[in-house]
C-alpha cells in the first residue's frame, strides 16, 4: 500500500452475487472498478443485499461474501448483467 493511498489493497476480490454490497465499493478505487459481483472479504465489513437493502437477502439468509454464492436461490452471476 502506498503511504498516500488510504485504501488497503491487501484483500483479494472474490466473486459473489451481483446484489451484495459493502460501503468500500463506493470509495475504494479497486473495488469501484471491479464492478458488481466482486467484493473484498473483511471481518469488520458491513454487507447488505441490494435487493432487500438489509443484511439478509430475499431468502432471509445472511448477506456475506461467503454465503452469496452459486446454489443460493437468489444468487445472480456477474455474467447475467
Amino acid at each position: 500500500m502506498n503511504e498516500n493511498d488510504p485504501y488497503p489493497r491487501d484483500r483479494t476480490l472474490v466473486p459473489c452475487c451481483i446484489h451484495l454490497r459493502t460501503k468500500t465499493q463506493y470509495y475504494a478505487p479497486d473495488e469501484m472498478s471491479a464492478g458488481p459481483g466482486y467484493i473484498k472479504v473483511t471481518s469488520t465489513g458491513n454487507y447488505w443485499c441490494n435487493k432487500t437493502q438489509e443484511c439478509v437477502g430475499p431468502d432471509d439468509d445472511v448477506s456475506r461474501p461467503r454465503t452469496c454464492q452459486p446454489g443460493r436461490e437468489c444468487y445472480e452471476r456477474p455474467e447475467d448483467i
